[in-house]
């Protein structure tokens, strides 16, 4: 058996797959609508090429990583520690000023703004946790 290459494309092809069946399902279920039919097909090739990706080329990530020094990583770990700086000060903003602007107009959709976003902050920080426990037991 061939070793995956391209990680990102073998998943890719499994999540493409698994909707390629659900397709069938459904039009198992409800017959042969044309929508359904294009979508399997579409589907299908989807499916193929990433596996055909996934099993002979590498991914972008892997070349990056083989032709990267110190400092290149470096760069990229400042620049993603400051995207996500910037990130999470805008949905903090945005998440109070729909709390003051629903507030001041009495408007719910203000205050779906800013559960929305209060919310996105919330799932940031979970995921940025569980990253950095998962790194941390790798490294």
């Amino acid at each position: 058996m061939k070793h995956i290459k391209n990680k990102r494309a073998f998943a890719t092809g499994v999540i493409t797959a698994i909707a390629a069946l659900i397709c069938v399902g459904i039009i198992m279920t409800q017959g042969a609508q044309p929508r359904f039919v294009i979508s399997l097909i579409i589907l299908i090739a989807w499916s193929m090429v990433s596996y055909f990706t996934a099993f002979t080329k590498k991914g972008v990530a892997e070349q990056a990583s083989e032709y990267a020094d110190e400092r290149d990583r470096y760069i990229a770990q400042h620049s993603s520690h400051t995207t996500l700086l910037i990130s999470n000060y805008l949905l903090f903003g945005g998440c109070f000023l729909g709390l003051f602007l629903y507030g001041v107009f009495k408007n719910t959709v203000f205050l779906t703004v800013a559960v929305t976003l209060c919310s996105v902050l919330i799932v940031m920080l979970i995921v940025l946790i569980c990253a950095n426990i998962w790194f941390e037991k790798r490294s």
